[in-house]
């Protein structure tokens, strides 16, 4: 008796699941048990790379995209496939290709193949398309797939000529997310399952405001970037999505003078929100409200005169924000000790100041003068888990000479802090902190205890290379778009 005897096969495929493609290969070819559990899982991810509609490929490179696309849509493959990217690259076709001009109109070979194909990857689970035009086959082949519960859609438009008719048919996704489809909002807001939609991203909700337009009371991650200039048309989107806990949105106009009743009915049990401050005074006084992400810099007196009947609010526990720093309203010592004032049982706080050129041009604020205060602060909330303080100074682009950008000069070195001292006062006043990021340009400090890590670097080529290390560890190596 061996191994694949031991172990039931649910525990192998786990296991072999997070291998590397290459490796599942060279498994398969040791042994005939092993080959049947991991021949498959190098199968779950089919990527197909449609041609530009406004090329024209030779025939011999479209035959050859079809045969691969014959064997990928096969019984002995599609079955196994769970993942499926349908990406634009011109590149791949732009050799040999004829450049047409009214090419969009004209029929997509390798397109309309795979659209007729869909019903074959049965257990297909996350699509992701870029640039592609849609068929009333392609729709609704999208909606029978049976296992789908994810589809990203990037700039897709309805077929030229095309007239798509939805009776019948609802996509039934548990995630949907668009970018730059407008044209086909009012298509996929008739199509998506109220039942079954937890998360919905899409750029403009102008669809929804419609009366007929169907409430999503399921809806629990809400992400969009454009509504209407009437507050009224707004409401109407909004009060459409009663069950929502995430919310985000980049949209600045001021939602004002909304009675009491009208500023409940908007996501009545809200826990995170990411935007602009200019409308947190609606959400703030929400008891189920924890997380708060502000996605522009500003000065803090802004925040103050947002948030200005607040004075404090104990339910935040997660604060990410950047405030600009000037000579008419520098973000100091006061500052802070305000901010940790207004939410004093904070577990996780992530700060950025940045100088504010529109108001003093070249005035850069230093960290060195703010750092020392941290740890001295007898605000600083005792619940922190993770602290990060960071400056940023915005890249001007033609200059190499910081003196003509916003490069801080950098710091006499006895004006940077003991590390190590200020980790220690911290962690004396936090006893559950583990994770502490101090960038100040020009040097920078890690601690992470999850990682087992500490280092820090006194210089901006060492804090260059510190950064790129601590950016890979939180985020994973950087991804390359073909």
């Amino acid at each position: 008796m061996d191994l694949t005897d031991r172990f039931p096969n649910e525990l192998w495929l786990r296991v072999l699941s997070h291998l590397p493609s290459d490796a599942l290969r060279s498994l398969s070819s040791t042994r005939r048990a092993l080959h049947a559990l991991a021949r498959p899982l190098g199968f779950t991810e089919f990527k197909l790379y449609p041609y530009p509609y406004e090329y024209r490929p030779p025939k011999a490179q479209i035959d050859d995209a079809l045969a691969r696309l014959d064997f990928w849509s096969s019984s002995r493959i599609a079955p196994h496939v769970r993942t499926c990217t349908a990406r634009y690259s011109p590149q791949m076709w732009q050799q040999g290709s004829e450049l047409v001009e009214d090419g969009a109109g004209a029929p997509h070979v390798l397109m309309n193949a795979f659209f007729e194909r869909l019903p074959t990857f049965e257990k297909l689970q996350r699509l992701y398309t870029d640039r592609i035009q849609f068929t009333q086959t392609g729709i609704a082949n999208l909606c029978a797939l049976p296992a789908l519960t994810h589809a990203e859609f990037l700039a897709c438009t309805v077929a030229a000529g095309e007239r798509i008719d939805v009776e019948g048919l609802g996509l039934r996704v548990e995630s949907f997310i668009t970018r730059y489809d407008e044209q086909m909002n009012d298509l996929w807001v008739s199509l998506l399952s109220r039942d079954t939609l937890g998360k919905l991203d899409l750029s403009d909700l102008t669809a929804v405001a419609k009366p007929a337009a169907q409430p999503f009371p399921n809806v629990h991650t809400l992400t969009v970037t454009e509504l209407p200039p009437r507050i009224g048309d707004t409401l109407a989107i909004l009060t459409k999505f009663p069950g929502v806990r995430t919310f985000s949105s980049d949209y600045r106009a001021v939602l004002r003078n909304l009675t009491p009743p009208q500023a409940s009915s908007i996501f009545p049990f809200l826990e995170e929100y990411t935007g602009p401050y200019e409308n947190l005074h609606i959400f703030v006084q929400r008891s189920t409200l924890t997380h708060i992400t502000l996605d522009a810099g500003y000065p803090f007196r802004n925040l103050l005169t947002e948030l200005q009947n607040v004075n404090t609010l104990p339910n935040i526990t997660s604060l990410t924000a950047r405030f600009t720093s000037s000579a008419q309203a520098a973000f100091g010592r006061a500052e802070l000790d305000t901010l940790f004032m207004m939410f004093p049982r904070l577990t996780a706080l992530q700060l950025t100041i940045m100088p504010d050129a529109e108001e003093d041009g070249g005035f850069t604020p230093q960290a060195t003068a703010l750092l020392p205060t941290l740890a001295a602060s007898p605000l600083l909330p005792r619940t922190l888990h993770s602290l990060s303080l960071a400056w940023d100074f915005p890249f001007t682009y033609g200059s190499t000479d910081s003196a003509q950008g916003n490069d801080p000069a950098p710091p006499d070195s006895s004006a940077i802090p003991d590390f190590h001292d200020m980790r220690e006062a911290l962690v004396g006043r936090c006893l559950g902190l583990r994770y502490i990021f101090l960038d100040g340009y020009h040097f920078l400090f890690v601690w992470w205890t999850d990682e087992g890590w500490e280092a820090s670097a006194q210089s901006f080529d060492e804090a260059e290379v510190l950064r790129a290390q601590h950016s890979e560890r939180k985020y994973g190596p950087p991804v390359l778009i073909s």
